[in-house]
């Protein structure tokens, strides 16, 4: 018994001892793991002036001080701050050609750099200064100007002396390729009403809504560059539907379909009036319908009208008050008492945080002043929670009066509904 204890002390002391020197000839074997400090990033601006609500280029250049080479994978997306006159401005910073992939080996000793690509918030103008809290970078200053003072400044300048052979510049088709379709999207596709999912306790018990603009012109053409107020040219599409999950076949009760055509003037104030203060305007023409047919048949075209007022630095605490008027257009044969319970007038207001808990109010009052409907809705972003993986905004919504569906726009009714959106 004692030799077979002194037998498996021995086989456990041997493994220990070969499991050690296994470790060691690894750890021998295995590449230095590569410092910190021994990969910068360094961020480049163009020296020139730059136009606000436009693309700006920047370049990320890794150096490697190590004496062999580092793989780098250069992120498709970060989350840059631009600093103002004491206030800040979250925008994105995206990869401009992630066709070729993000992963480079940076040589021993030298460096490898990528274009990015962001967007300077319109009214912004003077020194910015650019800086990316997750990367161990530098903070860069941008010179941003208006268009019009660029323009002015790029035709007084004399032409430069070149030692070289001259470069041709790139015609805006040429342009308009180099850019991958991840930056087209940013670029042109946006958020306009609410996107949301929504369910309550009685029948049609769950309501959605879908909605986007698309901004018709390209910032790289040179149409914008000779009017950059055409930027605010806009198409927006628009669905919302009353989901009856409640009954067995689970049918839609109704559903509105808004195509429409806007311009937007943003920032007329040009941050002239006082820190804080915004004014936006906005005109367009919208269609509406149910896509049913006979006697279920809805459709109203309109003409508006609408200012927006916003109080409160970006970013913080902000109030808002949009007023709308519109004029209806063509026939109403098919609806012809809709302006008794539409009117002619609506208001929107917004309380609270772009980034945390925000309650708008929406209200339409009918042409007797006696009709129309209030809509409340409530949003807290989900990002705050789970490290910010979920991109989801708890939602919820109080409806009361006439015209919760275009089908039944005579019809009073109220619901309350809690769901989740995309865009609050």
């Amino acid at each position: 018994m004692l030799i077979m204890r002194v037998s498996v002390s021995r086989l456990l002391w041997r493994a220990v001892l070969a499991g050690a020197v296994c470790a060691l000839l690894i750890g021998l074997s295995a590449p230095r793991p590569v410092a910190a400090q021994q990969l910068t990033p360094v961020f480049v601006v163009p020296t020139d002036a730059v136009t606000a609500d436009g693309p700006v280029s920047v370049w990320l250049a890794v150096l490697n001080a190590a004496d062999r080479p580092v793989p780098y994978a250069f992120p498709a997306m970060l989350d840059g701050r631009l600093r103002a006159g004491g206030v800040e401005h979250a925008v994105p910073v995206a990869l401009r050609d992630t066709a070729g992939g993000t992963d480079s080996v940076i040589p021993p000793g030298g460096y490898v750099r990528r274009e990015y690509a962001l967007t300077v918030p319109e009214g912004l103008q003077g020194q910015v200064v650019l800086d990316v809290p997750g990367l161990a970078a530098n903070a860069v200053a941008l010179e941003v100007r208006r268009a019009d003072a660029v323009a002015k400044a790029t035709d007084a300048a004399p032409a430069a002396t070149a030692s070289g052979p001259t470069i041709p510049p790139k015609s805006p088709i040429e342009e308009a390729t180099d850019s991958s379709a991840e930056v087209f999207f940013k670029e042109h596709f946006s958020g306009y009403e609410p996107t949301y999912f929504i369910v309550g306790p009685e029948a049609p018990n769950a309501r959605f809504q879908i909605s986007f603009k698309y901004q018709l012109f390209s910032n790289r053409g040179p149409l914008i560059r000779e009017f950059p107020t055409l930027k605010g040219v806009h198409l927006a599409y628009t669905q919302r539907s009353l989901w009856d999950l409640s009954s067995p076949s689970k049918p839609f009760v109704d559903t509105s379909y808004k195509p429409e055509l806007f311009f937007v003037l943003p920032r007329v104030d040009a941050g002239r009036w006082a820190d804080g203060v915004r004014l936006d305007l906005q005109a367009g023409f919208q269609h509406e319908s149910n896509g049913k047919s006979g006697t279920d048949s809805r459709s109203l075209n309109l003409a508006y009208f609408d200012t927006k007022l916003t109080l409160g630095a970006e970013g913080g605490f902000q109030a808002s008050v949009a007023p709308r008027v519109w004029a209806y257009l063509g026939s109403l044969d098919e609806n012809p008492d809709i302006p008794d319970y539409r009117g002619y007038v609506g208001l929107r207001t917004t309380l609270g945080w772009d980034k945390g808990l925000l309650l708008a109010a929406k209200v339409q009052v009918g042409d007797d002043w006696n009709r129309g409907n209030l809509q409340l809705d409530l949003s807290y972003p989900l990002m705050r929670f789970l490290y910010g993986n979920l991109s989801l905004y708890l939602y919820a919504q109080y409806f009361l009066g006439y015209g919760e569906s275009l089908l039944y726009y005579n019809e009073r009714s109220s619901s309350f509904r809690l769901g989740f959106a995309l865009y609050p």
